[in-house]
């Protein structure tokens, strides 16, 4: 038994809370959180692919609507500041709980203008989550077990292809029809998909209910007196008990004197962008561009493409390509107005199949990846060159199967994208490296949502040149990979011109 501390500063009092069932439930959470938005924003490009018949999907509503999640996550930088304001958990209540209404009543969506407006608005409460989490299970846990926590709440989202594909799987071969008369609709097998991949934002909402304010956040605030109330709950629930918390009394936080949030936003910014930052923040925002870029198109157009490709109408193994195939199978995703068009709105279990192997593919060279941390550099330029060259054999080859398995090596640009992160936190001066890493996933994001569109207007009738296309872009980023330091070397740099004296490294 801890012997009775009249006051304590937070950390000491935290870790007096003792570690048990309530961090274990903030992990668990915070998992199903986290899975429950890349399921909402990446399993979408399924329920695009298997909804293009009951909305009347062409390839400009269909780039539409596969672009929608990332327009959503445009809203990260505002729900940052409010729960900076507000709280954690309410951040992290509201937006998993109105995410999942409008994730949910998509799947009774009339048209897919009406299905648009609905996941614009749904993604972008839950799309917020994505960093919350990871803000709000580290102010929960205590040191020891904080980085082993991160590390499995963000190694959970390296599945989502495989769960998204694998409920696909089970969910649309279903050949019900439950017809709505009073909103002009078959309730069918891809509208249940729909309402299953939202069901995890509504369990995380629920679970968040019952989980406490961060108490660091309370702390940080000045309300002492809501954190230790806080802090002999979460002791309570690790096995203690409440009247027995060895701490009376909360040592005050000094609280910044309050600045105006635009003000703070601009004496932030601005260093990014004036040397000596200049030139490596351009550097990276580049590299995080062309990474998550090239990743996020070929992701929420994989359904798509895939199910084109094997539903083609030629079905000749040879001397056919994977630009050949999809062209055959063109006309079948261009219209469906006319009455001689026979829509085909089921989605082959072979395009299931390669997106359960994507995600296989993905996660494993992820973590292989990870075993060569200390060589950034080089795995990055590796995966980048890997997209590259699988982008030109995409358009080249006139074999199917190997250029499918090309088509699926184009995403591994994904992976690059926690090794440019890392150069922030080794380049940058600690006061700078949350928000250059917020802003060069915000403008990737950004451009995701404009090529998106861009590819779905010429992944036809312009193929191999798109892919030709993203070969140069890839390799321009590998390229730009030969000016970042060389491994094992680490280069902080200090903005010069800064009127405070900032840590580095």
């Amino acid at each position: 038994m801890h012997s009775l501390t009249s006051e304590a500063n937070y950390e000491e009092a935290f870790e007096l809370s003792g570690h048990g069932w309530y961090n274990w439930l903030a992990l668990v959470a915070c998992c199903i959180i986290t899975h429950a938005v890349a399921l909402d924003m990446f399993g979408f490009g399924v329920v695009v692919a298997a909804a293009r018949c009951d909305l009347n999907l062409g390839m400009e509503e269909t780039g539409l609507l596969a672009s929608a999640p990332f327009a959503g996550l445009l809203f990260a930088f505002p729900w940052g500041y409010f729960a900076d304001m507000h709280g954690r958990r309410k951040a992290l209540l509201l937006s998993t709980s109105v995410g999942f209404l409008f994730a949910a009543l998509s799947s009774f969506s009339t048209s897919w203008q009406v299905m648009l407006a609905l996941k614009l608005i749904g993604c972008s409460f839950s799309t917020a989550a994505f960093t919350l989490t990871m803000t709000y299970l580290g102010e929960c846990t205590g040191n020891k077990h904080r980085s082993q926590y991160l590390f499995i709440m963000n190694s959970l989202n390296l599945a989502s292809e495989i769960v998204s594909f694998g409920l696909a799987y089970f969910i649309l071969p279903l050949t019900f029809i439950v017809l709505i008369p009073w909103l002009s609709i078959a309730y069918t097998s891809w509208r249940l998909y729909v309402l299953v991949l939202a069901l995890p934002l509504g369990l995380g909402a629920v679970m968040m209910f019952f989980l406490e304010e961060s108490p660091k956040f309370l702390a940080n605030m000045g309300q002492t007196d809501k954190a230790l109330d806080s802090l002999k709950r979460i002791h309570k629930m690790n096995g203690g008990k409440k009247d027995e918390f060895p701490v009376m009394y909360l040592k005050k936080v000094e609280v910044e004197v309050e600045v105006s949030f635009w003000w703070s936003l601009v004496k932030q910014t601005v260093p990014l962008f004036k040397p000596p930052l200049l030139l490596r923040t351009l550097q990276l925002f580049f590299l995080m561009t062309v990474c998550c870029t090239t990743n996020n198109v070929f992701l929420m157009w994989f359904a798509t493409t895939v199910n084109m490709f094997f539903n083609s109408e030629n079905n000749s193994t040879d001397n056919i390509g994977f630009c050949e195939r999809m062209a055959d199978n063109a006309t079948g995703i261009t219209s469906y107005t006319s009455d001689s068009i026979i829509c085909d709105n089921t989605i082959s279990l072979n395009a299931i199949y390669s997106g359960v192997g994507l995600g296989v593919v993905l996660t494993v060279l992820n973590l292989s990846a990870s075993k060569f941390a200390s060589y950034k550099r080089l795995v990055l330029i590796t995966f980048l060159l890997l997209a590259s060259i699988s982008c030109l054999l995409v358009g080249l080859l006139q074999q199917p199967i190997a250029s499918l398995i090309f088509f699926t090596l184009i995403q591994t640009s994904g992976i690059g994208v926690g090794n440019i992160a890392s150069y922030f936190v080794d380049l940058y001066p600690t006061s700078y490296r949350g928000l250059a890493t917020s802003l060069s996933l915000m403008v990737a994001r950004l451009v995701s949502f404009g090529s998106v569109n861009a590819v779905g207007a010429v992944i036809v009738d312009y193929c191999s040149l798109n892919f030709y296309f993203w070969a140069v872009v890839t390799l321009c980023g590998a390229g730009v990979c030969l000016l970042l330091p060389k491994d094992r070397k680490s280069n902080t740099i200090h903005p010069s011109n800064s009127s405070r004296n900032l840590p580095a490294g």
